[in-house]
Parts: C-alpha cells; sequence; structure tokens
C-alpha cells in the first residue's frame, strides 16, 4: 500500500465515484423513510377498514334481530307465507 502524503488528493475520477455513492446512500435512506411513512398510512387505513367491518358485522346482527322480530309479527298478522318484497303479496304455505 502507498504511503499517503501530505498533499494527497483523491482524482477528479474518484472523487466523482464517492460523491455518487454518498447521493445514492442518501437517496436511499431517504426513500426508506418514505416507505416507512406509507407502510404507516396503510396500517391506519387497515386499522379504519378493520373498525369499520367490525361496526358493518354488528349492523348485519341488529338486522338479522329486526327481520326476526318483523317476520314474526307478520305471522301472528297473517299467518305463515311466503312475501313478494316488490307488491306486498303474501302466499301462504301450505
Amino acid at each position: 500500500m502507498g504511503k499517503l502524503n501530505v498533499m494527497a488528493q483523491l482524482t477528479p475520477e474518484e472523487l466523482q465515484s464517492v460523491k455518487d455513492l454518498q447521493s445514492k446512500y442518501n437517496q436511499t435512506i431517504f426513500e426508506i423513510g418514505v416507505a416507512e411513512t406509507q407502510i404507516i398510512t396503510l396500517q391506519q387505513q387497515i386499522e379504519k377498514l378493520q373498525k369499520d367491518k367490525k361496526d358493518l358485522v354488528a349492523d348485519i346482527d341488529s338486522i338479522g334481530n329486526k327481520e326476526t322480530e318483523l317476520v314474526k309479527g307478520l305471522q301472528e298478522k297473517y299467518g305463515t307465507g311466503n312475501i313478494d318484497p316488490e307488491t306486498g303479496e303474501i302466499t301462504p304455505i301450505q
């Protein structure tokens, strides 16, 4: 290995190589930050969607209970039958 001279200086090509690597390193660090920010944002969106889904499942349960109550009331009033939701006609079940 050569001796280091006090006034040693990189060649323009060597200096450019050092600058290129520093630039690539800084760009990569920046892109890691961008990726992490996107991950955080997506995690927040997933959490919100999971909460929304939980609320919707609870709504389905509530709707099912209301439907059961409505059908029971209609059966008491009209007897057992199939309801045409378009016309409201009830076809008795034999």
